[in-house]
């Protein structure tokens, strides 16, 4: 048993029993605590260490918690509220403790609020480049090379210093390269790295894996972690990366990789739940699936980008599903 467990019986207001909704900000949420006096021993401060390398994910989410609390809004709002006047009429000794208990408690609420907006905040923070739902963007990019952006997309530049770095933060963006041999463009996904002089291609970004497709000119694709040899396309390839490496390049029909520039959703044979996700990129509403069995079902079409709402009614009808729409643009299949 770690020194953190042993305290947990000892947090300021822990008859509730207090957890997190997430194991690893719970977690994160203790150690802070345990910490804050000052006072730790060798014994904790070691284990605290050993919890932080256990898991790459331990270190931004105890970061994550000290920058919350640390926000000078919540520390303020924490302090006049009731049960802070409370504990300060506690001994000295313990109402530091019990302050920072009640402001972690009160940052752990706005992490819990705001876990799922999380990835969009930091995307936000990130991008030099980003649209909404529905929306599309032309760039021009330093080097006089043309940026098209798709719904829901974003990218972050780095031109400084004579460099051509795109990173697709997430989306898809499709890229005409003004020809430079000495300035190779390079473009990263969060899988794989595209190396050009100068040709037109498009890149997509999901989380779950990166596709690029070459419209013109010539490529080489390479994988992030660095496995595995680089994928040379011809006009017309398209190659996936993921986290298990590299696809061959496969010949697709640039007519369905690049239906999104004309407005188009082109798609055979795929899972509706992946669809709907796709989907959830151009409507600037709110999609729930009540029955997820409904997601299993393979559905193809050719649908405008325009009305995602008739395109979802058209595919609950294939699928079997019912579908409502409810004010505020809430969509409702089942």
């Amino acid at each position: 048993m770690t020194r953190v467990e042993q305290r947990e019986a000892d947090r300021p207001g822990s008859a509730g029993n207090y957890r997190h909704p997430d194991s690893i900000t719970d977690a994160a949420l203790s150690w802070f605590v345990a910490l804050q006096d000052g006072t730790a021993d060798p014994e904790t401060l070691a284990a605290y260490q050993e919890w932080r390398r256990g898991d790459p994910r331990h270190g931004p989410a105890f970061d994550l918690v000290a920058g919350v609390a640390g926000m000078p809004e919540l520390r303020a709002a924490t302090l006049a509220s009731p049960e802070a006047r409370a504990l300060r009429t506690r001994p000295a000794r313990k109402a530091p403790r019990a302050l920072w208990w009640v402001s972690l408690v009160a940052a752990s609420v706005v992490l819990a609020a705001g876990f799922h907006l999380l990835p969009a905040a930091m995307l936000r923070w990130n991008a030099d480049y980003l649209t909404e739902a529905g929306d599309r963007r032309e760039v021009s990019l330093p080097d006089g090379s043309r940026l098209l952006l798709d719904a829901a997309s974003a990218v972050a530049l780095d031109f400084d210093g004579g460099r051509r770095d795109v990173r697709l933060l997430r989306g898809d963006a499709f890229f005409d390269v003004v020809p430079d041999r000495a300035r190779p463009f390079r473009v990263t996904g969060g899988f794989s790295t595209v190396e050009v002089t100068g040709t037109a291609f498009a890149v997509h970004s999901d989380g779950e894996e990166d596709a690029i497709f070459l419209e013109k000119g010539r490529i080489a694709v390479g994988g992030t972690n660095g496995a595995g040899l680089p994928v040379t396309l011809e006009p017309g390839d398209r190659v996936t990366a993921s986290a298990l490496g590299l696809s061959a390049a496969v010949r697709t029909e640039p007519g369905v990789a690049l239906a999104w520039r004309e407005g188009r959703y082109v798609f055979h044979e795929q899972p509706l739940g992946r669809v709907i996700d796709n989907l959830r990129r151009y409507y600037a509403g709110t999609i729930l699936v009540l029955d997820h069995r409904i997601g299993d079902e393979l559905v193809s079409g050719n649908y405008r980008l325009d009305d995602p709402v008739g395109v979802l009614r058209s595919l609950a009808g294939i699928a079997g599903a019912s579908m409502a729409v409810l004010p505020g643009g809430i969509v409702i299949l089942a």
